[in-house]
């Protein structure tokens, strides 16, 4: 389907809009003047007089955007002379002044210059007209177009403030969810990457004396461990950096889980990973299955002491995964201030997907996700 351009593409400037409203001006002006200048025997005055009554009514409207008080104040004055001159439609200047001081000027001016408007108006049909019948029906389409003109500006206005604090609130909810996607970021690089490092630091400081290999091979883990944190964190930046926001294709989420399983000290926690086979998710939601494991486990090495720990990533329905972290070690509820949880469970629901977490009846805690699968399917196609 082709798409639909808008009537005109490009916005049109000030200096645009300046020169339309002069056309406006001139045109309004002539086609009060016009009339009076080649019938003027329709007119109960000459031309002399009603033609510059109806060049100051009309002609200032051509920069009521700039001045839009001082305007109507012209074309006011314009419009208290005009039944002495022979002219009953002053009332049509007068509502385009007005719709200008009701869009720009503020609402006890606006209100003002509405009041002296519908006064103004009144009194020259009253002038003007023959008899007050008339009077009436000519002061009270004079009213209704004034009012209209008065309202619709108005509406604009506050049209125009909304939609601004609309934008503004937009731009804040926005700026918020991206500083709380960078501080779940962060938080799950480092924490994670940082947890590991004082585990192995302190087992290596236990058995420096007694065992030096031992303490040798922790400290390469932790020399790993820091590099692949160091290289995440690069990652991080790299993606803030870049405008599009996109990710770089993620490793397979199987070797994911297990470089995270084998990072985890041995004899501290044993961990079982039930992972199904062939499953395959979406970067996003790899990511978020990646960061639910990472920072369980990271919970689990600083909590539940010497433990056993499930992590299983299953299908259900071949419409959702469902994500389960249990340990058997000393449970208990999450602690206050912490923000692994409260990160873990934004990364969820904002994939459209539930958490919960807590402790385990028969002791232990879990960790419970699930998020749903585009497409229906969490296996690869054969």
């Amino acid at each position: 389907m082709a798409e639909r351009r808008p009537l005109i593409a490009r916005r049109l400037r000030p200096g645009h809009w300046v020169a339309v409203d002069v056309f406006a001006a001139v045109v309004l002006a002539a086609g009060f003047s016009v009339p009076a200048v080649l019938v003027p025997e329709s007119a109960r005055v000459p031309p002399i007089v009603a033609v510059p009554v109806i060049a100051l009514a009309c002609l200032p409207t051509a920069v009521r955007r700039r001045w839009p008080v001082p305007v109507c104040a012209v074309v006011l004055v314009a419009a208290v002379f005009a039944p002495f001159a022979g002219w009953q439609e002053a009332f049509v200047a007068l509502a385009v002044a007005l719709h200008a001081v009701a869009l720009l000027a503020a609402r006890r001016t606006a209100v003002t210059a509405l009041v002296a408007a519908l006064a103004v108006t009144a009194a020259g049909a009253a002038i003007g007209a023959p008899s007050w019948t008339e009077a009436a029906s000519a002061g009270g389409f004079a009213w209704l177009l004034l009012g209209l003109a008065w309202t619709i500006g108005l509406a604009v206005r506050e049209q125009r403030a909304y939609a601004a604090q609309a934008v503004a609130r937009s731009a804040q909810a926005a700026a918020t969810a991206e500083r709380l996607r960078v501080a779940r970021e962060v938080h799950d690089v480092v924490a994670h990457s940082m947890g590991l490092i004082s585990m192995r630091a302190g087992i290596a400081n236990h058995v420096a004396a007694t065992h030096p290999e031992e303490a040798g091979e922790a400290l390469s883990i932790i020399e790993e461990t820091s590099r692949k944190a160091l290289t995440d964190l690069r990652g991080l930046l790299g993606l803030l950096r870049d405008a599009s926001g996109e990710r770089d294709g993620a490793p397979h989420l199987l070797d994911t889980l297990r470089e995270l399983v084998a990072a985890i000290p041995e004899g501290h926690v044993r961990v079982e990973l039930d992972v199904e086979p062939g499953l395959a998710l979406g970067a996003e939601a790899a990511l978020v299955v990646r960061r639910l494991v990472q920072e369980s486990l990271t919970n689990v090495l600083r909590h539940a002491g010497p433990a056993r720990c499930r992590v299983a990533v299953v299908t259900r329905a071949r419409r959702e995964v469902v994500v389960e972290i249990v340990d058997d070690g000393r449970g208990g509820a999450p602690r206050a201030g912490g923000h692994g949880l409260v990160g873990l469970e934004e990364r969820v629901i904002l994939y459209g997907g539930t958490f919960s977490a807590g402790p385990e009846p028969g002791g232990g805690f879990a960790v419970r996700a699930r998020l749903p699968l585009p497409g229906g399917s969490g296996k690869d196609e054969e």
